[in-house]
């Protein structure tokens, strides 16, 4: 039952913050790209009309991540390291979400630069620990290679992302959707896995 909780949660979290992101960046216009802009910018009151609506999808990510992480946990490796390293990166996860929604760039731009590396950083490096923690529980033989190519993925846009290459808004959504797609990923994975396990029945 609560790896089914926390796969709902994740689940809830990618599907909510992307429906809000869409809806925020529709509220601009055409003065707004996925491909050059930056995420949080749809955060900020003075350019994005759905500045609320996004700030509170960061939390709701963030928030969920967690509580999807603290949830299917138990579920993982008996090795208390790796779910320990699972948490923790889900809590950076977290906190860089929060961090992003509240403080906006300005006088406060490190601290809104900080969260968004604890939120990208902090995701990718749960997706690898995540991964590593529930590969047999999940019995997927190339579940634990997709995972680490997603944060590979999500940490080469991280490195591009601070580099400030062209097209920075596409290597910043490469970095977060690399954690929302594997969140869904293994959420539908881990619910595969409960489905199997009630068919065989007690005793079986």
């Amino acid at each position: 039952m609560r790896v089914a909780a926390g796969a709902a949660a994740w689940i809830a979290a990618a599907l909510g913050y992307l429906i809000v992101e869409a809806v925020a960046a529709a509220a601009i216009g055409a003065q707004y790209s996925y491909v050059t802009d930056y995420i949080s910018s749809l955060g900020v009151p003075a350019r994005s009309p759905r500045a609320a609506a996004m700030n509170a999808a960061f939390c709701w990510q963030g928030t969920l991540f967690l509580l999807g992480a603290l949830l299917v946990g138990p579920a993982g490796s008996h090795r208390i390291r790796y779910r320990a390293a699972f948490v923790l990166f889900a809590t950076a996860n977290a906190v860089g979400n929060v961090l992003v929604a509240v403080v906006h760039s300005g006088s406060g731009a490190w601290v809104h630069g900080l969260g968004a590396v604890l939120a990208i950083a902090g995701g990718n490096a749960a997706i690898m620990a995540g991964s590593t923690s529930l590969s047999k529980s999940i019995g997927a033989p190339s579940y634990r290679v997709v995972s680490w190519l997603l944060a590979g993925a999500g940490y080469a846009g991280l490195t591009l992302f601070l580099l400030g290459a062209n097209n920075v808004g596409l290597w910043e959504r490469i970095s977060v959707y690399s954690i929302l797609l594997w969140q869904t990923l293994t959420a539908i994975l881990l619910l595969c896995a409960v489905r199997r396990e009630a068919s065989r029945g007690p005793g079986r």
